[in-house]
């Protein structure tokens, strides 16, 4: 039984390092063919096929897809598209082991590609090694494989086996369901649906279970694999969580329709399928017939009906209730879960950042109302500076503690690079937005204090005012296109440089001959350090931007 257990873990183990260098090798390509899906959903079909057939993995792409459609770059039915082609490229894991590990020496394939690839790897740390990696999951994929079968193939193990497996069954529409039930439950507990399908090929080769059990197995085994893409949606906007329960949806209509059509499903998967239903040798091109044709024929039969799988999606997923007086939640587009997805998690992490940065611009519109209308009432405008610093401050900690996640995981140099420029950013957005909260505190004092500005004072730092939150529009606005703005943003910051020296020359001379009340001109003067250094903190925002930091 240990055999069985460990030739498991080295399957696992292969297909989750194979899968992880393919996408390492092929996954950014994919990941942008996949953001421009678009138009009918025949194309997120066969974009899903193309995308889950390279990475080998639809519970990647799954991941992937929920990720995209939490940042708002897929729309429900675009996403739906993808996950229907994703369930028919996953069938091609089956194909490889049925074929090559049934038919083939495992041997003959397994030590070559575990030779080549650990000591490959040994010597090379560029982009090659990803390719290496790959041939050393494929070669530990298939050294599980045989452990596994060798460990059923002696006759006190094989019996062991059967005894164990005698309570799984599908002689009978109720057993055939409990036998589902079953493969759900396995695949969600080790999360892998080609784990369990290289189990039940195994099983079904060595005659421990026959031909309709193998069969119910797999459509459990496609109901447990939606767990993943379900988990990576826990906690994500409500129209990735509708497109994660799609996922489910689409495949247990499909068992549905199975179950109604069972036996003269079998038959023509027999008929399909070359050698005999009943011959344990070919079972497993039996099995992988199964697998193919119920995804193929489940998309196809879906495919006009995508917008009602959408609406169950949605009915089953209800928009959230807005409540009046309830907290802003801290992130729109961040999802711990995507740190298994490093451009995407980078990606929702720019666009969370752009948030900070809008609400610090709203706390400086309301700063602004504040000197226009120095004896209007202020605690309510007071109040939601304070609750918008607040949130910035919550987001900056909760975008320190992701990014630092992400920063643990396996990211390429650039990856690694562009989460280092973000923590910056985040670091000088919290700042800035201290000096938002200490520009209402100095405004706060005036008004305490009954000091006043001279009208050209107020004029003079509310322009200041302006030409500091145009800079930061204009560098907020840059976050997500990445490109270099450097040559606009020094251009801002010599200007309001420029502006600062000229207005507290003014001020001087106002408080020399007694236009302006001392202790309102060191208000004022303290505004204006304030709005200069938010300047300098957003040029390092746009040298961040720009990579040069």
């Amino acid at each position: 039984a240990i055999n069985v257990f460990g030739g498991l873990a080295f399957f696992i183990m292969g297909m989750t390092l194979m899968s992880d260098a393919l996408q390492k090798v092929a996954g950014e390509r994919m990941r942008l063919f996949l953001s421009k899906v678009t138009g009918h959903p025949l194309l997120g079909l066969l974009t899903g096929v193309a995308v889950t057939g390279v990475i080998q993995s639809s519970s990647a792409t799954t991941v992937m897809v929920v990720s995209f459609v939490n940042a708002g770059l897929l729309d429900l039915i675009q996403a739906i598209g993808v996950i229907l082609g994703a369930n028919i490229g996953t069938t091609v894991t089956a194909w490889i082991v049925s074929l090559l590990g049934f038919k083939m020496n495992i041997a003959a394939l397994a030590l070559p590609a575990l030779s080549i690839g650990f000591f490959g790897g040994l010597m090379t740390r560029d982009k090659r090694k990803a390719l290496l990696d790959v041939l050393l999951g494929f070669g530990l994929l298939f050294f599980g494989l045989s452990f596994m079968k060798e460990a059923l193939s002696t006759p006190e193990n094989l019996e062991m086996v059967k005894g164990w497996m005698g309570w799984i069954n599908a002689d009978g529409p109720l057993s055939r369901l409990w036998v589902v039930a079953v493969g759900s439950i396995v695949t969600m507990v080790i999360q892998s649906s080609s784990a369990t399908m290289a189990i039940t090929l195994i099983l079904a080769f060595q005659g421990v279970i026959h031909h309709e059990t193998a069969f119910a197995l797999i459509l459990g085994e496609n109901i447990g694999t939606t767990i993943t893409a379900n988990i990576a949606a826990l906690g994500a906007s409500v129209t990735a969580r509708r497109a994660a329960r799609s996922h489910f949806l689409f495949n247990v209509f499909g068992v549905m329709w199975v179950f109604a059509v069972w036996p003269f499903w079998i038959r023509f998967i027999d008929m399909l399928a070359p050698g005999s239903l009943t011959s344990s040798a070919d079972l497993p091109v039996h099995m992988s017939v199964f697998h193919t044709m119920f995804n193929v024929i489940n998309a196809l039969l879906f495919l006009p009906f995508v917008k009602q799988l959408a609406r169950a999606a949605t009915w089953m997923v209800p928009d959230k209730p807005v409540t009046a007086g309830r907290e802003d939640p801290i992130f729109e587009f961040i999802n711990f879960r995507q740190v298994q997805v490093p451009e995407l998690a980078i990606l929702a992490a720019r666009k969370d950042l752009q948030v900070m940065g809008g609400e610090i611009q709203r706390m400086l519109g309301l700063i602004d109302e504040l000197m226009r209308n120095p004896d209007a009432p202020r605690g309510q405008v007071v109040t939601e500076i304070s609750r918008i610093e607040a949130r910035v401050d919550r987001m900056a900690d909760g975008m320190v503690e992701y990014l630092v996640r992400l920063s643990q995981g396996t990211l390429s140099y650039e990856e690694a690079h562009e989460v280092a420029a973000l923590l910056h950013t985040t670091a000088d957005y919290e700042r800035i937005g201290d000096h938002c909260e200490l520009l209402m505190k100095l405004l706060r004092r005036k008004h305490e204090k009954k000091h006043k500005f001279s009208e050209e004072a107020r004029g003079e730092i509310l322009d200041l005012s302006r030409r500091v939150q145009e800079f930061l529009s204009f560098t907020a606005a840059s976050i997500l296109t990445r490109r270099d703005i450097l040559k606009t943003a020094y251009g801002h910051e010599d200007g309001i440089n420029e502006m600062c020296k000229d207005l507290r020359r003014r001020n001087i001379e106002r408080m020399s001959d007694n236009t302006c009340m001392i202790e309102g001109g060191l208000i004022f003067i303290n505004m204006i350090s304030s709005f200069e250094k938010i300047a300098d903190h957003n040029v390092n925002i746009a040298e961040e931007i720009s990579g040069i930091r």
